[in-house]
Parts: structure tokens; C-alpha cells; sequence
């Protein structure tokens, strides 16, 4: 092999000027500058022409096109080749769990329905937080005068009267107290209910006054006890809330006859149908104060006075009681 420069034609008057037929190549591989190849005359005959003869184009740009193409063939044909024909790797079969060794499972509920949907779960409700409050209940009020207990004194004013001392030897003891009313307005037994189940109180006084009999009289209510686990949770009838308090209600009557048989006070206990205490959601007590005897009446000072302490004594023993209850 030898390399020629024609130069019979027009055509090649220029130095490694390309045939027409290769310039042609040449420009439809994209070559920038096809002018600067050379071609190389293979198998040259006799009497032939050098345009006739088989060209051939070896430049460094055919050479590192044909090593680039050829690379990429191989990273897209092998990889695919070997994914549709290689070996298939075995399969692992984790042998069954016997009937008998399968956990029983129960219907899901709302936790588990939200643990399986990937929804957090929502917190479980926090009960309660406990804390000990006495209601004090004093009868009547406004155009409601209720019993005349002497020339000067009627119900309304005795026991609210008396609810006012309660309330500041109960503070004293560190027992915190609210009222149904603190001043001479006229409450339904609705209303005071109301106030009570609101308040969600550990203990419901409420003051009565009377001019006949002796010492004091403690009243619950006789509706049928009703049996809740925790009546605090569950969903009562208004008239008659009381009767799931019911076994609350004689435990703190037996703390409240206790104090005051300690004070030399005679007490009277009995159970009747009274309004508001059967509509009252809490431990609740009826006080009815007497005359402490003959030579004692309601508006004497140390009387009233034994009957405050004696109460504050009940609700403080009451105070460990309620703690201690479920």
C-alpha cells in the first residue's frame, strides 16, 4: 500500500483534497473539517483509476466513534442479556405455622383498625383529676322565706347564716367549699343541682332549719341504690342521679352522726324523697338543725358552734374516706 496524490483532475488540485463521493461521506457523518482526511488506496491495479479504486477512511475521529459505539452496545446489551437469561435464584419457603400453635384473634377495635390504616393511634383518655370540694346548700332564699324559727329569725337567713361559718372553718382546715348561693336570691331545686353535678362536687351539705324537735336530723334519699362501677362516668336520669350516689351518700351520714354524737349533739337519722338532693350526682347529705333542747335554742351561739365543729370534723374524716374509695 502507498499513498497518491491525484492531480490529473481539477478536483485535487488542493493538497489531501477528498473526492466528491467522500467529501460526501464525510459531511453526512458530521465531521467538522472533512477536508483534513486521507484516504488510502487498497488492492491498486494497473491502468486503473484512482477514483475507481476503493477508498477507505481511517481517521482518529472514525476510529474513537467506532470504540465509543461499540461501548455503548455493550453496556446496553449485555446487562438486559444476562437479566432475560441468567440463572433463577431459589426461593425460600418458610414452613407453616401449625393450626394449633396459631394465636386466637379477636375482633379489632379502633386501635387496631387505626394501627393497621399507619394513622397514630389516638391517646387513651386521662381520667380525672380528683380533688376534694364541698358544696354547701343553704335552703331557700328571696321571696322563699321558708320556716319561721322566732320572732325575728326565718330559715333563709338561719342557714345561710350558718353556711358562712361552715365555709370559714372549712377554709381554715384547708377544704375548699363553694356555694349554691351566697346571698338572699331565690334558687329552684333545679338550679342548685345544677350547681352541685357542675361542680362535681366530693360532698353535697344541705342546711335545713326547724323549730321543732331536738338536736339535728340527717335525711339521704330513698331512691333504690343503683350499682355503677364508677358513677362519675356514667350517664344518669336527672330525678334520680342521687340513687347511684346512695351508698356514698351513708357513708358520709355515718361520718357527719359520728362527729356530732362526739359533740353531746342528738342526732336523728332518716331517709326521704327530697328535692334537689335526689337529683344531686355527688355524696349528699340533708342537715335539719333543732333546737338543742328546751333551754337551747337555734340562735344560740355556743349551739351553733358545736354544730359547725362537729361538721368540719365529718367532712375533714370524710376527706380520707373519698381518697380511699375506688
Amino acid at each position: 500500500m502507498r499513498w497518491i496524490r491525484p492531480v490529473s483532475a481539477p478536483l485535487w488540485r488542493q493538497r489531501n483534497r477528498l473526492p466528491s463521493f467522500a467529501q460526501k461521506d464525510a459531511q453526512r457523518v458530521g465531521h467538522p473539517d472533512f477536508a483534513c482526511l486521507k484516504f488510502q488506496v487498497t488492492k491498486s491495479r494497473p491502468g486503473a483509476s484512482a477514483l475507481h479504486q476503493g477508498w477507505k477512511c481511517s481517521s482518529q475521529w472514525a476510529r474513537r466513534s467506532g470504540l465509543l459505539m461499540a461501548g455503548i452496545f455493550c453496556l446496553c446489551f449485555f446487562p438486559i442479556a444476562g437479566a432475560q437469561q441468567g440463572p433463577t435464584q431459589p426461593v425460600t419457603r418458610l414452613p407453616a405455622t401449625p393450626p394449633s400453635a396459631a394465636p386466637l384473634l379477636s375482633r379489632p377495635g379502633p386501635q387496631s383498625n387505626a394501627a393497621a390504616s399507619g394513622i397514630p393511634a389516638a391517646a387513651p383518655l386521662r381520667p380525672p383529676v380528683l380533688r376534694f370540694l364541698v358544696l354547701l346548700d343553704p335552703a331557700h332564699g328571696g321571696a322563699d322565706t321558708g320556716a319561721l324559727l322566732d320572732a325575728a329569725t326565718t330559715e333563709k337567713s338561719y342557714t345561710l347564716a350558718l353556711a358562712n361559718q361552715l365555709y370559714t372553718a372549712l377554709s381554715s382546715r384547708g377544704i375548699r367549699s363553694i356555694f349554691t348561693r351566697d346571698s338572699d336570691v331565690a334558687l329552684d331545686s333545679t338550679a342548685r343541682a345544677t350547681v352541685a353535678n357542675r361542680s362535681h362536687a366530693s360532698a353535697c351539705i344541705v342546711l335545713h332549719a326547724t323549730s321543732t324537735g331536738n338536736g339535728v336530723h340527717l335525711f339521704t334519699s330513698s331512691l333504690p341504690t343503683v350499682a355503677e362501677a364508677d358513677p362519675r362516668r356514667a350517664f344518669l336520669p336527672w330525678e334520680t342521679a342521687q340513687g347511684a350516689y346512695e351508698t356514698s351518700s351513708l357513708r358520709l351520714e355515718s361520718d357527719v352522726d359520728a362527729a356530732l354524737t362526739q359533740q353531746h349533739v342528738p342526732v336523728l337519722i332518716a331517709r326521704t324523697s327530697l328535692m334537689p338532693l335526689d337529683s344531686m350526682a355527688c355524696p349528699a347529705v340533708a342537715i335539719e338543725i333543732a333546737p338543742l333542747d328546751t333551754n337551747t335554742p337555734l340562735s344560740d351561739p355556743g349551739y351553733q358552734q358545736k354544730v359547725v365543729d362537729a361538721l368540719e370534723s365529718a367532712l375533714g374524716a370524710w376527706r380520707s374516706d373519698w381518697r380511699q374509695q375506688p
